[in-house]
């Protein structure tokens, strides 16, 4: 007999990938044409955690060292990206976001919520305010984008003393 969890847990389990490959497709479609997914995850993350080590961001798009310090090459011949002398440690380079990069984030993000609207836009106002209530549970659960960057960055520094 299936318990409230495990129908709980599989009503997620089936929402939420198409959700978030919607998202994603979204995401893709107003980024800056030669920006790859992890390139603007990068980006994602550094407006949340302005300041990160390069450690945090291979952590955070799940890539190796050397193939994360290859795509901040990239996000900073871009000018998307700088590197900075750390403040907490003079031997360690901090990643930020430059204000085109920080722009092209914020543009990204604006355009896909006007998406993610439109397609809400069918829902009664009572289902929409259960959208957003089940959403507020589900970050209890599962944290928000900028907790899980947090995180990353927290996680890179315990790592990288």
């Amino acid at each position: 007999m299936e318990t409230l969890n495990d129908s709980c847990a599989s009503a997620v389990l089936d929402i939420a990938p198409p959700v978030v490959r919607a998202i994603r497709k979204m995401m893709r479609e107003h980024r800056l044409p030669d920006l790859s997914v992890p390139q603007f995850r990068a980006l994602s993350l550094l407006s949340f955690c302005g300041d990160s080590s390069l450690s945090a961001v291979a952590d955070y798009i799940g890539s190796s060292l050397p193939a994360a310090s290859r795509m901040i090459d990239g996000l900073v011949a871009k000018n998307l990206i700088v590197r900075k002398q750390c403040c907490r440690d003079r031997r360690q380079i901090s990643l930020e976001l430059t204000p085109l990069g920080r722009e092209a984030f914020l543009e990204s993000r604006k355009a896909t919520r006007l998406q993610l609207a439109l397609r809400v836009s069918g829902l009664s106002a009572k289902k929409k305010e259960a959208v957003i209530e089940a959403m507020r549970w589900l970050g209890e659960v599962f944290g928000s984008d900028a907790e899980l960057a947090a995180k990353a960055v927290r996680d890179s520094s315990k790592a990288n003393p």
